[in-house]
């Protein structure tokens, strides 16, 4: 896949890693197309909150910084305190491309979307991988979070990836707020 030159830093940064990660967002959908399609202002990382004392581990010699999305306001991490799902985003510092750490929930088995959490999915069905072995998210799940805002980049990765979904897909996870654009699952 060609112009994917943060991908690559993403996966040097996470060598080693002993938690669950998956690429997110937008380089989700190209990996999952098959090439890039848009420019994309940072890379987005799906990772456990369960995990995220592995995750102090592993960064721990590198600053890793809170963003408060509705404020901007910006505090260092201190390596235990989860941030607050859809508000808060971590980024270790002194990566060339931004990175957007994005801490989800989990029960048990299941990955539970904290809109609600009623919508749960098996944490053994989320990854996908590039044939070079990058964790990238399952698509539905990136099209349900990309859902919520539903900006023109949102709607343009939805064209993209929806002709792509199987008909297992295309039914989970319920409720899908693009179900009734996504058809029926035959």
């Amino acid at each position: 896949m060609g112009a994917c030159a943060p991908l690559p830093e993403v996966a040097r940064l996470f060598s080693g890693y002993r938690g669950a990660w998956w690429i997110a967002g937008g380089w989700a959908v190209d990996l999952r197309v098959g090439h890039h399609r848009r420019p994309h202002s940072d890379v987005d990382v799906q990772l456990l909150a369960r995990e995220l004392p592995l995750l102090a581990q592993h960064f721990a010699d590198r600053p890793v910084t809170v963003t408060d999305r509705r404020t901007s306001a910006r505090h260092r991490w201190d390596g235990r305190t989860a941030p607050e799902p859809g508000r808060e985003t971590l980024s270790p510092d002194g990566t060339s491309v931004p990175v957007e750490l994005l801490v989800g929930e989990s029960d048990g088995p299941d990955w539970v979307f904290h809109r609600g959490r009623r919508t749960r999915l098996p944490l053994a069905g989320l990854t996908r991988r590039t044939p070079g072995g990058l964790p990238y998210l399952t698509p539905e799940l990136v099209l349900l979070f990309k859902a919520r805002d539903r900006r023109p980049k949102d709607e343009a990765d939805f064209r993209d990836l929806a002709p792509l979904l199987t008909p297992a897909q295309r039914a989970g996870p319920h409720p899908h707020p693009w179900a009734d654009r996504l058809g029926p699952a035959d």
